[in-house]
Parts: C-alpha cells; structure tokens; sequence
C-alpha cells in the first residue's frame, strides 16, 4: 500500500511539474510575442526629414477626440532651437524638442498660460497628449499633405497632427509659366510671398507690386487668396507689359495652391484645377 502511495505521490509531483513548465513556457512566449510586436511596430515607423517637421502643425485629434478650440489647435517645431511652441485651443503653451534615434519625440519643461477655456475646447486632451508622447510616425507624406501620429511609450496614437503646407510657400519665387504657357521673358516677374505677414509683394513684370494673402488658419486646406492687389504705373516693353496685364488678372482669380515639387508651385483657381500660375523658387 505504501509502495503504491509512493507511486502516485511521485505520478502526481510529475504532472505539477510538467504543468509548471508548460505555463512558465507559454508565459515566455507570450512575453516574446507582446515584445516582437512592439518591435515590429518600432522598426515600420516612418521618420521625416528636418525641413519636413520644421514648421506649424493642426491637431486634428488628441485622445481619440476631435479637437475644439477657440484658436486654431496647433504646435510649432523649431528644429534648430529644440523648442516647441503652440496653442491648446484657447491657451498658449511652450517647451523643449527632445528627438533621438527611431522617431523618438518628447516634449519637456512645457508651460502654458491658464485662461479659463469653454467647456467644449479640448485643451485637457492636447496638453495630456503633449505631456505622454514618446515617438511619432508618419501616415501621410507628399506634395499636398504631410500628417504625423504622436506616440506613447507604448507606442499608442495619442494626437494625430498635420502640417501647415502654407509655410512652404514663404521666400521668392519668380514666375515660369502663366496660364499654360512658360514665361520666356529674360526678367521674370518676381512674388515674395509672407505667410505670417500676410504680405505679397514682388514685380508684375514690368511694375513693382504689393498686395494681401488671405486664408483659413484654422484648416488644412491648401487655400489661398491674394487681395488689394496694387502696383506702380511705369511703362515697358510692349512684351513685359502683356505679361503684366496677364498676371494681374491671374492672381485676382487665384485660391488654391498645390506643391509640384520642391522648387516648384502652381497656384491655381479650385473650380476649374487648371494651373494658372506655377512659381519656381529663386
């Protein structure tokens, strides 16, 4: 009797041994498998270069929420200063840039003014998504639209965020192409184009101009109107001053722009997609 009590005891320390191994061995694998996912979702995140996140960027969404704002809901990249500065939708906030390898991104040290915001501005969302990112990834990068998801450390989307195209067009460009047809001229009308000014000004191709910009700030559509255009009365070349008349017609029917390249514009009118302007920067 003993002899068999020994047998089981032995039959059953086996089992629980057994058992044993199999869970610590299925805990393992889940483990490896949780940390191979995370790694995969490390190595496809794309990285942008410097020039591409320099600039003004929208919130689009924080938490998994639409974002509301009195103001547009942005955040601003200073690259070379490492700072960050933006707007929660009704407060100003700012901070330091911390980017590592593999599309690490932090933002530290932020502050933020604290004006009491309506119930419905999202700026809680904002500051609580600015305060958890770790990384970023890039969804959408072309000539018409960049668009970026900021990260967790657990790399879990909290705010979806979207460049601010119109800060491309800032500099001089000079004009190659009106209504179809390229600008053979050996001085070629000039824009000198101010997104944050609101400021257009250049020459006609004969006449000194300046005039407004117009747009939306609180949307990513790539809007834009020049107004108030106004230019000076001197008398050129027959050749110059048909240009002239050409393209300040133009630019009154002008509200939408689409990058072609990275040195190219065309400004185009939005009921018809027809380029009737393309821009090369000088």
């Amino acid at each position: 009797m003993k002899r068999f009590q020994l047998t089981m005891s032995a039959c059953i320390m086996l089992i629980a041994m057994t058992t044993s191994c199999k869970t610590t061995h299925t805990a393992e694998s889940t483990q490896q498998s949780t940390s191979e996912t995370i790694q995969k979702t490390h190595i496809q995140m794309k990285a942008l270069s410097a020039d591409r996140l320099q600039g003004e960027w929208l919130f689009t969404q924080a938490l998994g929420k639409e974002v509301v704002g009195d103001e547009a809901v942005r955040i601003i990249f200073d690259i070379n200063s490492h700072r960050i500065y933006g707007n929660n939708g009704c407060n100003t906030f700012n901070g330091t840039l911390v980017m590592g390898d593999d599309c690490a991104m932090s933002f530290e040290n932020c502050m933020s003014t604290t004006m009491a915001c309506r119930p419905e501005v999202t700026d809680n969302n904002v500051m609580q998504a600015v305060n958890d990112t770790r990384y970023y990834n890039t969804i959408e990068n072309n000539n018409n639209a960049i668009v970026i998801e900021l990260l967790d450390n657990k790399h879990q989307r909290v705010a979806l965020i979207s460049r601010q195209m119109r800060e491309l067009l800032n500099g001089n460009w000079e004009v190659i192409e009106l209504d179809g047809k390229k600008v053979h001229l050996e001085q070629k009308p000039a824009m000198i184009i101010d997104i944050e000014a609101h400021k257009l000004s250049g020459n006609s191709g004969c006449n000194i101009m300046n005039g407004s910009i117009e747009y939306d700030s609180t949307t990513l559509n790539n809007g834009i109107r020049f107004t108030g255009i106004a230019s000076t009365r001197r008398m050129c070349t027959p050749e110059s001053m048909a240009i002239e008349d050409k393209m300040l017609s133009i630019l009154n029917d002008i509200d939408s722009f689409r990058i072609l390249d990275n040195n190219r514009v065309a400004l185009y009118a939005s009921s018809s997609e027809h380029n009737l302007i393309i821009i090369k920067r000088k």
